[in-house]
């Protein structure tokens, strides 16, 4: 039997000479559904193939926005939407330019958009002792989100606590989503979906000190003004900009002090009495020297692209070759941007598309080949989000599964945790019917 894409409407296929539109997005992230979703608005008939390595949909709303931030998340089901409809067809758990090389896609795709996201943290370019411990925010949030890829998941002397006293690098929204999360009571996780096992690790009780340290003017920070009004109103903590308490009357006697300090620019990370000291002086002035003291320091300074590691196959300038998200912008940006970049990316699409004469493209069933025996596709995911709700945790929406091999597992409908191959396991809208 045909897949829904092949018993589509295809009045695309008239105006091009029987031609459909054939599209791959790589990255199921924010922008990748997003551009989807825009496609589809666009030209209803055209067939939208979404990769994404992970066996799991949603890519930055599921491992990226905070998990106390429901509202946010729940974005998903929207995205949920583009995935039902015929034409459309998620599939996860294969990695481009791994188990499907980028010559693949060209030949079988009329287009290729790259919405893979942004990758690792951005390095902190500094001088720093060998050992010292230093982490990146966006791995600290992924590791709290359950990603069965976040790094610190998977050190060789496994998870410790990040200690009672913290400096973070950076004044960005990540920044205050870090400190949130690591000065929050289990009470105010409430309905979240934390990954409570990777909280104990690294913050089995509230941290006491966290310093925030920003090169800007306090007027240049980077977050958004609800966002530390958030962290200012969680009961239990106190936040202080330059020596200035944010509030006058404190919500609570204080659990932990957030010190955030502008316009200081980090020199140095030194072991020290086996603690760290970070060295900082005023911007502007190298003269004026501060050191601070802590356990950890955390870096929030940005994330590197993830689409670079496609670079070395060659192709990513051809004309069908488009960039939304992460690999565009080079930022995070947040969900209303990244839908208004997918609006404007799917416009051009549909108009290079309807602009020239295009030929066949075999889209998904060129690619069948290629593909893993455990490829996910939408209706396997169902089975994820279905047994992590049923699974969840007193007090939490869902308990999510954090290795590969768990979400292999659900996705086929066991409860063994092996690689099954999914591709005759149940219904799954990339299988031959």
């Amino acid at each position: 039997m045909k897949t829904p894409a092949e018993t589509a409407p295809n009045r695309a296929a008239a105006a091009t000479g029987g031609v459909p539109f054939r599209v791959a997005v790589v990255g199921s992230g924010p922008s990748g559904c997003y551009t989807a979703q825009a496609l589809r608005k666009g030209q209803p008939d055209i067939e939208v193939v979404v990769l994404d390595s992970l066996p799991t949909p949603f890519g930055l709303v599921r491992y990226g926005i905070a998990p106390d931030h429901q509202g946010a998340k729940a974005v998903s089901r929207q995205f949920e939407r583009v995935f039902a409809q015929p034409g459309v067809e998620f599939v996860g758990n294969v990695s481009v330019g791994t188990d499907v090389g980028f010559d693949s896609l060209a030949e079988n795709f009329h287009a290729i958009v790259l919405a893979t996201g942004l990758g690792a943290d951005r390095r902190l370019d500094i001088d720093q002792d060998p050992g010292v411990r230093v982490v990146g925010a966006g791995d600290l949030i992924r590791l709290l989100n359950s990603d069965p890829d976040a790094r610190l998941r998977h050190r060789p002397n496994g998870l410790d606590s990040l200690g009672s006293e913290v400096v973070v690098l950076g004044t960005g929204n990540v920044a205050v989503d870090v400190v949130r999360l690591l000065s929050k009571s289990d009470l105010d996780l409430i309905a979240s979906d934390i990954d409570d096992e990777a909280l104990r690790a690294v913050a089995p009780v509230p941290v006491r000190t966290i310093h925030v340290l920003g090169r800007c003017p306090s007027h240049l920070a980077k977050w958004d003004a609800s966002m530390i009004k958030e962290l200012a109103h969680v009961v239990g903590v106190q936040v202080r900009v330059d020596g200035t308490p944010l509030l006058d009357e404190p919500v609570a006697p204080a659990r932990t002090t957030v010190d955030v300090r502008f316009e200081r620019v980090p020199a140095s990370i030194r072991q020290y009495d086996g603690r760290i000291r970070v060295t900082t002086y005023r911007a502007g002035d190298s003269s004026l020297v501060d050191h601070l003291d802590a356990d950890t320091v955390v870096t929030a300074l940005g994330f590197e692209s993830s689409a670079a590691h496609l670079a070395r196959f060659g192709g990513l300038d051809a004309p069908n070759v488009f960039r939304v998200g992460g690999p565009a912008t080079g930022r995070l940006g947040n969900l209303a941007e990244n839908r208004k970049l997918a609006a404007d990316t799917a416009k051009d699409i549909l108009a290079f598309l309807r602009g020239r004469e295009q030929r066949h493209r075999a889209g998904l069933d060129g690619l069948r080949e290629h593909l893993p025996a455990s490829v996910v596709g939408f209706e396997a995911w169902r089975r994820i989000d279905d047994a992590e709700i049923r699974r969840a945790r007193p007090d939490r929406c869902r308990t999510k599964f954090t290795t590969r091999d768990e979400l292999l597992a659900a996705a086929a409908g066991s409860d063994a945790l092996s690689s099954i191959p999914l591709a005759t396991t149940g219904p799954s809208a990339i299988q031959e019917k």
